[in-house]
């Protein structure tokens, strides 16, 4: 009966010693599995995003490695495939496995440690913590030019600057513009990827046919997250202070066998060059040759030029004179100088504000009441120059004035006054 205690015993201890053994090269052996690598991608996240976290292990030793299964948990983050790895397998001598996880942020902005855990059959497991930063920074639109003032279904040039502040890379960048009343020459633009802290510049051609908000939309992508950050630029439209202003002065007219002859200056007060400046008569007046359409071309600014335009017409009170030309962008504009055939005064109206011009008289012909053209003035001058815009009445007074002192001088009439206040004064 001893016997068989003792050699039950032996046997037993046998066993242990084997089941000891097993199990320390079983530690041994998962000893020699460690992590090697993470790479989260977005690096970074905004609350609210998906993101996959892949982490690779790797065994290093001689023998192969049983692993059970592989979890990844954790505060401030969701995992959408937590059984995924459930069963894993061996992984064999100087190999590498790789388990990919799908998270979720829900955490604020900060940095959360889910934790990785790598379960081995019979020789414990591996725990590793993996760093998850969560940050709410967006991409940002700046505004780097646009005109102070919009002219009316003019494209300006808005140039904006595309920033951002992410501590990663955020890819297909793009621009796009809108808004009431706005019209875009390009419907958006394509960045692309813009580095952590860094930027992209982008120019829009816009046109706004009434005051209101250009609205700025920047559509990107955090990973496989879509983001958009929004901007309303509020947009005025009136009278430009950089447009063109063509001013006509020094003026004068003459007439002679039924065709007018205006003549006069245009200049360009306004801060940008006219082009193609093109002067003429408008209706009632007719344009007629020799100088129907005076072409002045290119007008810088602060410069000016001479024209001449020749027109007819039949009881003539008013005539619109024209002023077209086109801005740098190739848009048409026109002044309408309103020119008053009575007092020689042009007044502008149309597009651009009102500007008095001071000019020489018009023919007899083209006043009211007047003879025709070519008519012959009190002087004797015919229908052209200033000599018919002088005041008739003071002249024709003062030629009296003058004809009475010559004859009582000439009649001693001057002479007798001035000693007959002599002795006034003496017997005062």
């Amino acid at each position: 009966m001893r016997k068989i205690v003792w050699i039950t015993l032996i046997i037993f201890s046998l066993l242990i010693g084997t089941v000891a053994a097993s199990t320390d090269e079983n530690y041994a052996a998962a000893a020699q599995v460690s992590v090697t690598d993470v790479q989260i991608n977005p690096a970074v996240l905004i609350k609210g995003d998906t993101a996959t976290v892949a982490v690779t292990v790797k065994n290093t030793g001689d023998d192969s490695v049983a692993i059970s299964r592989a979890t990844l948990s954790g505060t401030g983050i969701a995992v959408l495939n937590s059984q995924t790895y459930d069963t894993v397998g061996d992984i064999g001598a100087s190999t590498t496995k790789t388990f990919t996880f799908t998270i979720r942020a829900d955490g604020s902005d900060g940095f959360y440690y889910p934790t990785f855990t790598l379960d081995f059959r019979n020789a414990g497991s591996l725990r590793s913590p993996v760093p998850v930063q969560v940050q709410s920074n967006e991409v940002e639109i700046s505004v780097l030019n646009k005109p102070e003032v919009f002219t009316a279904d003019k494209k300006e040039t808005v140039k904006l600057l595309i920033g951002n502040s992410r501590e990663n890379a955020v890819s297909s960048v793009t621009v796009t513009p809108s808004g009431d009343g706005i019209e875009s020459t390009q419907s958006s633009s394509f960045i692309g990827n813009i580095s952590p802290d860094g930027s992209a510049e982008v120019t829009f051609d816009i046109a706004a046919s009434h005051s209101t908000d250009l609205v700025l939309t920047v559509t990107y992508r955090n990973g496989i997250n879509t983001h958009t950050t929004v901007l309303s630029v509020p947009i005025d439209v009136g009278t430009s202070l950089t447009d063109p202003i063509l001013v006509v002065n020094n003026l004068k007219m003459s007439a002679s066998g039924g065709t007018y002859d205006l003549t006069g200056d245009v200049t360009n007060a306004g801060l940008e060059d006219a082009m193609s400046v093109i002067v003429t008569a408008g209706s009632p007046a007719k344009a007629t040759d020799p100088y129907p359409n005076y072409v002045i071309g290119s007008l810088d600014s602060d410069d000016f030029s001479s024209f001449e335009v020749t027109f007819t017409g039949q009881g003539l009170i008013s005539v619109p004179i024209l002023v077209q030309y086109k801005d740098e962008d190739g848009n048409d504009y026109t002044t309408t100088y309103t020119y008053e055939m009575s007092t020689g005064m042009a007044t502008a109206s149309g597009d651009s504000s009102s500007v008095s011009a001071s000019s020489g008289s018009p023919s007899s012909g083209g006043a009211p009441g007047g003879g025709g053209p070519g008519g012959m003035s009190m002087f004797g001058m015919g229908g052209g120059g200033r000599s018919g815009s002088l005041p008739l009445t003071q002249i024709g007074i003062l030629i009296v004035v003058l004809i009475v002192g010559v004859v009582a001088w000439r009649k001693g009439y001057l002479g007798r006054a001035r000693t007959a206040l002599k002795n006034r004064v003496k017997k005062e």
